[in-house]
């Protein structure tokens, strides 16, 4: 497997095209978000891997050559594993036939399959500005409030920004983000984290300490509110027992989800 230049990227598209309902592909694709990409011939690919350079590993094509299976283990061993900043790694796939050949691809990782869904948006079925409670105020996320040196658990947004974005520039000029604030610290937080086009996965979180009053739906209805008005199309990934996402997921309008297989594993 040998790395791919970034100029060269349109030839590998139609290899990942199984995988592209994870928008994460498009996005490193497009340049929007950092990521590493190899193939097994860079001028006829036809077994493609990504690396976000967070959790998501993407692996399509064919996976019937021992030659290639090992040499994405050694990858995976030799590069991502030295680079990886969180312990937890999943390995997308596509076509199936990759699932006979996991335990040469992740040798020795323990690695086991899991069930995420991916959410088809409908309609916006909450409106934050009736539910907002009166000590709390929604902002959108720019380079100020990144930068901000005053409010509570900014570093933890800032954080997400820089997870999933070269720089905050890219992320406010290509991007979007709100932020529920209570007093002085930021309670919860929705962002884009890839993009391509008019699409966009959004990405949520809320502060341990304001869990359990709904901020999570308040501050996801303020993205999708932003998705609507702007002719955008929002995503949403989650795993398939993460009970709170899944409850914000169909709050604020997603429906229909569908379920895929990942193979994940600690480090």
């Amino acid at each position: 497997m040998v790395p791919l230049d970034k100029s060269d990227y349109a030839r590998v598209r139609p290899v990942f095209e199984g995988l592209r309902y994870n928008l994460v592909v498009d996005s490193v694709l497009d340049g929007n978000t950092p990521g590493w990409v190899y193939v097994d011939d860079v001028r006829h690919p036809q077994a493609a891997w990504m690396w976000d350079m967070m959790d998501a590993m993407l692996l399509a094509g064919r996976a019937d050559r021992d030659e290639v299976n090992r040499a994405l283990a050694r990858l995976i061993d030799e590069q991502v594993l030295p680079n990886a900043l969180i312990p937890m790694l999943s390995l997308h796939y596509f076509p199936e036939e990759w699932e006979g050949k996991m335990d040469v691809v992740l040798h020795g990782k323990g690695a086991r399959k899991a069930w995420r869904r991916f959410y088809t948006f409908g309609r916006l079925k909450t409106d934050w500005r009736e539910e907002i409670p009166a000590a709390c105020q929604m902002r959108r996320m720019d380079e100020a409030l990144l930068e901000s040196t005053h409010l509570g658990n900014v570093r933890d947004v800032a954080g997400w920004v820089r997870s999933f974005w070269a720089s905050y520039r890219d992320f406010v000029e290509r991007g979007f983000g709100f932020c529920l604030v209570e007093g002085d610290t930021i309670a919860s937080w929705c962002l884009s984290v890839f993009a391509s086009g008019t699409q966009y996965e959004l990405g949520l979180a809320t502060a341990p300490a304001y869990r359990g009053r709904g901020y999570a739906t308040l501050t996801a209805a303020a993205c999708v509110e932003h998705c609507v008005e702007h002719g955008l199309t929002p995503h949403w990934h989650c795993w398939e027992d993460n009970a709170p996402s899944i409850r914000v997921a169909e709050k604020v309008g997603f429906g229909r989800p569908e379920r895929y297989a990942v193979y994940r594993f600690e480090w």
